[in-house]
């Protein structure tokens, strides 16, 4: 009975542990991009996408992102959405979703949702070129 016991309960917390780390994310992180490819599509829009290498050893790709933006009629403005993939070096692993408006003052984009890890996380992502830092909350 002993041993039955035991086991149920290192059953319990294995089953635990497993379920808090399928959620564990780190909300506030940073990781720098590289050029990957990127065209025009139409007049006013284009599609990027970057390799994102881990900032403290830039060898080291931690994920990938593909932005669409499009130029608004006030200059200086781009709507933007973008999805970022991270593999779980950094942050976490999954998908995030972000949306906004890019302007020359302002470089803060909206986090709309993700997957795996990311379900269910919103804040805030600032880009500023080179380098993406995310300050999320779930």
């Amino acid at each position: 009975m002993r041993k039955l016991m035991l086991a149920a309960v290192v059953a319990a917390l294995l089953a635990a542990l497993l379920a808090t780390s399928a959620f564990a994310f780190d909300g506030h992180f940073y990781v720098h991009q590289r050029y990957r490819s990127g065209h025009d599509i139409g007049q006013n829009a284009f599609v990027r996408q970057d390799k994102l290498l881990d900032p403290h050893n830039r060898q080291n790709r931690v994920g990938r992102d593909r932005w669409k933006c499009r130029a608004e009629s006030h200059p200086y403005r781009l709507k933007c959405r973008a999805l970022v993939h991270l593999n779980g070096r950094i942050g976490g692993k999954g998908y995030i979703r972000v949306k906004g408006v890019l302007h020359h003052k302002d470089k803060y984009l909206n986090v709309v949702g993700g997957s795996r890890q990311f379900n269910g996380v919103a804040g805030r992502m600032f880009w500023n070129g080179a380098r993406l830092q995310f300050d999320l909350v779930r």
